[in-house]
């Protein structure tokens, strides 16, 4: 019985390695890599005229992460040139060019800068960081690159079918997890969304509806809808193209009425992982055939070809007659491939054979990676749900609000005094003397961060005790103190798990008016 169990996972095992090893087209993910380096290349000119200033230059003072308190911005103006060296790499990264250097070294330097200060975390840099890691090992640069014109033989038509499927789990979480945490009392009453959008009613057309509330309530479960069901939508074939139309006319709005540095535009163009991985040459075909341009007929990959030779494969006849056929093997749904995006199933049928096409023997992935894209998936999976394990709401006490995609939930106006009290005095610090304006205002209603500062403030007071009068409101509710006015923060630790005591709860109630 025992060796029975063992000898059936050790079957699954090996049927997911072959099946992560099956070859798929490479077109949507070159598609993925060249737009990602372009959205890499206008995220840098965002930042460099402006916030770089706010967060790393006009300040003597930053909120480390715990862990890396060592990490410190590098001095004169060695932040700019950070900005300018991932501005290069991320050219690099879009042509192809050197390119497990160039995203291995846009990788370290992107991480670099977004550990520096708390502040500045978004969860789009957040996700820059995690999408630039994987790509490291994701073979990229096989197509549409100066590396495969550079190095023939390394090029390739085809990737491993685990990098498509990473990038559609990665950024399906970014979705699915940005509707959980909307699954949250104020959010289902309609809290911060109405607040934001009776500011917006000066937008041209569409800003007069945001003064009525079934506009509101539309908005408000639509997008909690949207966030949670659009993944299972884009991997059903029958519902793709709707529903990518729908994802793309969501990021526009969120675009349209919140700005968001980059991140709908890279959600839009990632979103297009979950079309057929040959996408981008059926779009191709489509056009030549609607311009009366004849096309030339197979790629020589062999790999490829034995992939458009296999029923269920990718290629529907990449470059040839049958390239936008629907009725090509590619293009069909059957036992192997029901959800119609082209990624053969092996060991459909009640098999687990490593070989595909034209008698091709398929290389299963090695244990070591099979190894880590499980433990990938399980970190991305639990992680978002650590809040559940602390009291409180982590839209007012922060605590696990960081790395779970909790995105567009809360607005958290209020103050902060700092009182500092030594050899029998007490006197009152001014925060704006030791941060930019951002991170002044990232700190009122960030408890860790106002205990940080504190501890600052201590150190450079030789050991002077620091409390902390605040006044804070959550989502338009009458103001409150955030931290107990009492407690020493300079002698709280800052490195706790679970719920810091000193955090007051909240207890004062939606307005209603």
């Amino acid at each position: 019985m025992i060796a029975s169990c063992g000898g059936q996972r050790g079957s699954s095992v090996n049927r997911f390695r072959v099946m992560a090893a099956q070859p798929v087209s490479g077109a949507s993910s070159a598609f993925f890599r060249i737009a990602f380096g372009i959205a890499m290349f206008v995220n840098v000119w965002l930042y460099l005229p402006y916030l770089v200033h706010d967060y790393f230059i006009d300040t003597t003072f930053h909120f480390s992460y715990a862990w890396f308190t060592f990490i410190e911005p590098p001095p004169g103006f060695g932040i700019q040139a950070v900005y300018v060296a991932k501005a290069a790499l991320a050219v690099l990264i879009a042509i192809g060019l050197w390119y497990r250097f160039a995203i291995a070294a846009f990788f370290v330097l992107h991480t670099y800068v977004f550990l520096i200060d708390s502040t500045f975390f978004q969860n789009h840099e957040y996700l820059i960081s995690l999408v630039s890691f994987f790509m490291i090992f994701m073979p990229l640069e096989r197509r549409w690159s100066v590396d495969a014109r550079r190095r023939p033989a390394r090029a390739s038509q085809t990737v491993p079918a685990w990098v498509v499927w990473l990038i559609r789990f990665q950024f399906g979480i970014v979705y699915f997890y940005g509707g959980v945490a909307k699954l949250n009392a104020d959010w289902l009453q309609g809290e911060p969304l109405r607040m934001w959008l009776h500011r917006r009613t000066d937008i041209e057309i569409i800003g007069p509806l945001f003064e009525h509330e079934p506009v509101i309530w539309i908005m408000t479960y639509g997008s909690l809808i949207f966030d949670l069901a659009i993944v299972w939508l884009l991997l059903y074939r029958r519902t793709r193209v709707p529903a990518f139309i729908i994802a793309t006319c969501f990021h526009l709005l969120n675009a349209r009425l919140f700005g968001l540095y980059i991140f709908p535009w890279t959600m839009i163009a990632a979103t297009t992982i979950y079309f057929r991985p040959d996408w981008p040459e059926l779009a191709w075909a489509w056009f030549r055939r609607r311009r009366g341009i004849v096309a030339t007929g197979h790629a020589s990959d062999p790999q490829l070809a034995s992939v458009a030779a296999a029923p269920h494969s990718v290629n529907g006849g990449v470059g040839g007659p049958s390239a936008g056929s629907e009725s090509s093997t590619a293009g069909r749904t059957g036992s192997g491939d029901q959800s119609g995006d082209g990624i053969q199933q092996a060991g459909s049928g009640g098999t687990s054979s490593p070989r595909t096409g034209a008698g091709t023997t398929v290389r299963p992935i090695s244990k070591l990676l099979a190894a880590f894209l499980v433990g990938w998936a399980v970190v991305q999976i639990v992680a978002p749900l650590r809040h559940y394990l602390i009291p409180g709401s982590p839209n007012w006490t922060e605590e696990a609000h960081r790395f779970a995609w909790h995105m567009k939930l809360r607005d958290k106006q209020g103050t902060a005094t700092f009182y500092l009290t030594a050899d029998g005095r007490t006197w009152e610090v001014d925060a704006s003397e030791h941060l930019s304006w951002k991170q002044e205002f990232r700190m009122y209603g960030h408890p860790e961060r106002l205990a940080r500062f504190a501890h600052h403030l201590s150190d450079l007071h030789d050991g002077a005790e620091v409390r902390v009068e605040t006044s804070v409101s959550l989502n338009g509710r009458e103001r409150v103190p955030l931290v107990d006015p009492e407690v020493d923060l300079s002698e709280v630790p800052l490195v706790w798990w679970g719920h810091a005591d000193w955090i007051l709860p909240l207890e004062e109630p939606l307005r209603r008016d």
